[in-house]
């Protein structure tokens, strides 16, 4: 993926000289910095937009513009390169009907319009678009629905050359790692080198109430595109992001379903060293609440992670953002909390770089002017859906924007990616689906409505 978490036309090398008293002050130019989608109230219609700003600017004086629209119910936004320079996918996923595949835009993220598409293209190998991540000429890509990774040749008009499915493309992961007839899904991607890590998740009996364990499958990328199996590992639960930094991978996992009024038992946090391929695990302490939901790390000395699961009704989060160093990551009790969350909303996710802190924040993005240190620490800038586009909105996807690979700033981009909050996008539905069904009494059986008791 990520993918994890750009920025007007080629802009970063761009500046402003103005004449000050006889001397010259350079000034960087706005910028998109953040990509979003929204949906209307009603979950019928969507749009895409960005935030823009000055890359070292203060937060205060950042902007939101619309971008495309409209959109249908469920757009969202993956960042990705193609050779220097810094893409997007935009995809629409159709809810009620999934086998109707829609166009996936392709859009340079610093033009100065979004439309025309430079190119629009289906690829049948994925449903429901998870994660992006390119190497060379091609990009591959995963999808929540079919639990496969469609190879992309971007050289020849963005068209799928193959597909492979999860599991059984690679027999050697056994069934009792992905028993037969279990759902599975892909969550995120990530290049690292000539090697392609690719997440998956399991429901050994279908539905999204009982997880086993998530699998990460790692390749061997070759010259003409396909992948090579090598190997495999399973970690958490429910497990949604694969964040890379400095040769290893770390997975947040929700150790299960999310639940009501408590956090699961089997949530943790995976690190991956990619050296030898071998994993450590990280669980909360005792006085820690929440499942873990997401990580960012900016240097050696500066991590954050987030805790978090809803409260009875499904209508707040309630959790903690915590800050640390990446070699205490593995020691919780060594971990700072800076801030404190009991907040509405569905979608949640965090990102830090050396300038700011985002969180994406249930239903409205808070913008750092800095790192934050403390629960004092607040942020300077918040945008809502109703600044977004839709009075009475609901976020439906975030990105952060990579600049493009010829950026100073994009030395700073520890993976060369931007980070993607589209695995939590289904987090946020499942969510929104159980906080309905719990006020209306109805539940969704078999593709119907049906009144329930059982609250």
């Amino acid at each position: 993926m990520k993918m994890k978490f750009g920025f007007l036309k080629r802009v970063i090398a761009t500046t402003l000289t103005l004449s000050v008293l006889g001397s010259t002050v350079v000034m960087a130019a706005p910028e998109n910095l953040f990509g979003y989608t929204v949906v209307n109230s009603a979950y019928s219609e969507g749009l895409a937009g960005a935030i823009s700003g000055e890359r070292t600017g203060n937060p205060t004086d950042f902007t939101s513009s619309t971008k495309v629209t409209p959109l249908n119910s469920d757009p969202a936004l993956f960042n990705f390169f193609q050779g220097n320079e810094s893409r997007l996918v935009l995809r629409q996923y159709n809810v009620s009907s999934p086998a109707d595949l829609k166009f996936n835009k392709i859009i340079d993220p610093f033009a100065s319009s979004w439309t025309p598409s430079l190119a629009e293209q289906k690829w049948d190998g994925v449903r429901n678009l998870h994660a992006v991540a390119t190497k060379g000429n091609f990009l591959y890509a995963t999808g929540y629905d079919l639990g496969k990774i469609s190879v992309v040749n971007m050289s020849s008009g963005y068209t799928q050359t193959t597909s492979y499915q999860f599991p059984t493309a690679w027999p050697s992961i056994p069934t009792s790692v992905v028993p037969a007839g279990a759902s599975v899904h892909g969550e995120g991607l990530t290049v690292v080198g000539n090697n392609l890590y690719a997440l998956f998740t399991v429901n050994p009996s279908g539905g999204y109430s009982v997880y086993s364990d998530s699998v990460v499958v790692k390749f061997n990328i070759l010259a003409n595109g396909t992948l090579s199996y090598v190997n495999y590992m399973t970690v958490g639960k429910n497990a949604f992001t694969l964040d890379h930094y400095n040769n290893k991978l770390y997975i947040c996992a929700l150790g299960g379903m999310q639940n009501a009024g408590s956090s699961n038992a089997d949530t943790l946090l995976n690190i991956i060293d990619l050296s030898n391929f071998t994993k450590a695990t990280v669980t909360k302490t005792a006085s820690m609440g929440g499942d873990f939901r997401d990580i960012t790390i900016v240097d050696a000395n500066t991590a954050y992670v987030f805790l978090g699961n809803y409260d009875t009704n499904f209508a707040n989060m309630v959790g903690g953002v915590y800050r640390t160093s990446v070699a205490n990551l593995t020691s919780p009790s060594l971990w700072t909390k800076v801030s404190d969350v009991n907040s509405a909303g569905y979608l949640w996710g965090i990102y830090a770089d050396s300038n700011r802190f985002w969180f994406v924040k249930g239903n409205q993005i808070d913008i750092y002017s800095g790192l934050p240190a403390s629960t004092s620490d607040k942020a300077t800038k918040t945008f809502t859906p109703t600044q977004l586009g839709y009075t009475g909105g609901n976020l439906n996807s975030a990105i952060i924007l990579a600049p493009d690979k010829t950026s100073t700033f994009s030395a700073q981009l520890s993976s060369g990616m931007a980070k993607s909050f589209a695995s939590h996008s289904v987090l946020a539905q499942q969510a929104r689906k159980i906080a309905e069904e719990r006020k209306s009494g109805l539940k969704t059986v078999n593709g119907q409505r049906v009144l329930t008791f059982n609250k």
